[in-house]
């Protein structure tokens, strides 16, 4: 078993590039417009599909501190696009939904994203998609897990139960 040191990174590095390509390459023209940071969608995104979402899993989803998510998410309620609410059972936390507008933007960008999907996998045959859709969904089982392994050895037992 290779150690970390020497795991070569490529593989994930493709991966990460292929999928910003997928998602921003034709949306450039519709950020300036919009007058969002690509980080912006991002979070436009994972609070589409998490909606109700806490604002330390967002942060923790994007890969930033709660600092830059808080004035990512002010910019956002200042546009309607989203807001946030405090949870009704833990006043400390705070949740963020999509507003109507924000999930208009939602459906618009998913749109796109699934039309260039289409257009970029068209050139595949049936059993070449079916294989990277079959590895794709494998890679995010194995990925779930070790997400998983790591919330719970955060997480104090008596939590868990």
């Amino acid at each position: 078993m290779k150690q970390p040191s020497e795991l070569d990174i490529s593989v994930f590095t493709d991966i990460f590039s292929f999928m910003s390509q997928l998602i921003f390459q034709d949306l450039e023209v519709d950020l300036a417009d919009l007058k969002l940071t690509k980080m912006e969608i991002i979070i436009v995104l994972i609070v589409a599909t998490n909606e109700g979402i806490s604002m330390t899993e967002l942060a923790q989803q994007v890969g930033t501190s709660k600092v830059q998510i808080s004035r990512s998410i002010t910019n956002l309620e200042n546009r309607q696009i989203v807001q946030r609410k405090h949870n009704q059972t833990n006043r400390r936390i705070v949740n963020v939904f999509t507003t109507k507008e924000g999930k208009a933007l939602f459906a618009q960008k998913e749109k796109q994203v699934k039309h260039k999907l289409a257009e970029t996998f068209s050139i595949l045959t049936p059993e070449d998609y079916q294989t990277v859709t079959n590895h794709l969904t494998g890679a995010l089982e194995v990925l779930a897990k070790y997400k998983q392994m790591n919330v719970s050895r955060c997480v104090p037992t008596e939590l868990l139960e």
